[in-house]
């Protein structure tokens, strides 16, 4: 499954969710990279919680949740190296909408890395280095919405997250690499 955003989107206002799917999928690829794994129903009630949703998710919701932990934990595992930024595509947003998604999924990274719980003492420095650029997107914004080069900027800022997060995983997951973790 590759997770389709507008198909997140729609289910997201369904429930009528706080947080967009970019920033989702940023919070669970930065606790993923931190080294943490959760089962079935923490995983729900993180994502409730994250999403502040004030009923526990629909069975639909529940899963499509499920779907996207193992979408996201096998795209960032697996040795395609084929992780994906979930973000709106071009013919669905404009690219203000883009780049607020992009500085969502940079903020969701941080948060989620800080979530695990899992880092602790010095992070090493190709790491710290990618995580300050992520600081740094997540605070992304368009000076000039009509400039003709914000579109390859932020395809360039996208690709640079999506490498920085597949950077941090690697270094920080050497050896949970064997297998991922299936919900169950």
């Amino acid at each position: 499954m590759n997770i389709d955003f507008n198909v997140a989107a729609d289910l997201w206002v369904e429930a009528g969710c706080y947080q967009t799917p970019s920033a989702l999928q940023g919070w669970l690829a930065g606790y993923l990279a931190a080294g943490g794994r959760l089962d079935k129903s923490t995983w729900l009630q993180e994502a409730q919680d994250y999403l502040e949703l004030e009923d526990a998710p629909s069975d639909k919701l529940a899963a499509f949740l499920n779907d996207f932990y193992q979408d996201v934990l096998r795209g960032m595992a697996g040795d395609a190296m084929d992780f994906v930024l979930l973000l709106p595509a071009d013919e669905d947003a404009d690219i203000e909408e883009q780049v607020e998604c992009l500085a969502e999924w940079s903020k969701g990274f941080l948060d989620g890395f800080g979530a695990s719980g899992k880092v602790q003492g010095k992070v090493p420095d190709d790491v710290m280095e990618v995580l300050q650029d992520l600081d740094a997107f997540s605070q992304a914004q368009l000076e000039d919405p009509q400039d003709p080069q914000n579109e390859m900027l932020y395809l360039e800022l996208a690709e640079h997250a999506r490498v920085a997060a597949l950077t941090v995983f690697y270094a920080m997951n050497q050896q949970a690499q064997a297998a991922p973790k299936t919900l169950h």
